[in-house]
């Protein structure tokens, strides 16, 4: 099946929107659990509902991901860019209006990574960035399937539009065959009763021709 050149430019415009808006990364705190962490900020225009699966899933390969309402951490987390030693992970994803953000707090060796100008806090940016990426293409994909998808219904239904258009067509054209049919028989019909009109016409004329 092919899209409409309006389909196929609405996906272009809508999946290069995903890729130029500005995903940001800063330093940040957060409230999670009446404890306060340290750590940083993602900003991301990925809706909350399904960055938060990106990052559960992308987290995964840091070790066992426990969730609750879009807190996400790992008791020992292995993340060798960070820290030979196991990493305390502690994340948690909030909406705004038009931005997800992503939060994440790292604890190594007794403290957060928070200082700018260390390499730990360099690699975690890194593991945002990365990560920025992995849910980019993710959320690409899923829209370019939704918009398909759509796109196909939409099809699918003018197919069947125009299937029961046809059939209606038919069905008039026959209906319409049977009806000029049904004229043609009455105009016969009509010319044989004007016949027979003139001849009773005639023989009426006669008769009274007849009378003195």
């Amino acid at each position: 099946m092919k899209l409409p050149i309006g389909k196929i430019l609405a996906v272009a415009l809508l999946l290069t929107t995903i890729s130029l808006k500005a995903q940001t990364i800063s330093p940040g705190k957060q409230i999670i659990d009446k404890q306060e962490y340290f750590g940083l900020n993602l900003n991301q225009n990925i809706s909350e509902k399904y960055l938060s699966k990106y990052w559960e899933s992308y987290l995964d390969k840091f070790g066992k991901v426990k969730s609750k309402r879009g807190v996400y951490s790992i008791e020992k987390a292995s993340i060798q860019s960070i820290s030979n030693a196991p990493v305390k992970l502690t994340s948690q994803i909030n909406s705004g209006k038009d931005l997800s953000q992503v939060f994440l707090a790292l604890y190594v060796n007794g403290q957060y990574v928070t200082n700018a100008s260390d390499d730990t806090y360099k690699n975690a940016e890194a593991i945002l960035k990365d990560f920025s990426d992995y849910a980019g293409v993710r959320e690409e994909a899923r829209v370019a399937d939704e918009i398909f998808v759509t796109s196909e219904k939409s099809y699918q239904k003018q197919t069947k539009d125009n299937e029961n258009t046809a059939r209606e067509i038919e069905k008039t054209e026959k209906k319409l065959t049977e009806m000029r049919a049904g004229l043609e028989k009455k105009k016969l019909e009509a010319d044989n009763s004007l016949v027979d009109l003139q001849n009773k016409q005639k023989t009426m004329e006669a008769a009274k021709s007849r009378v003195k």
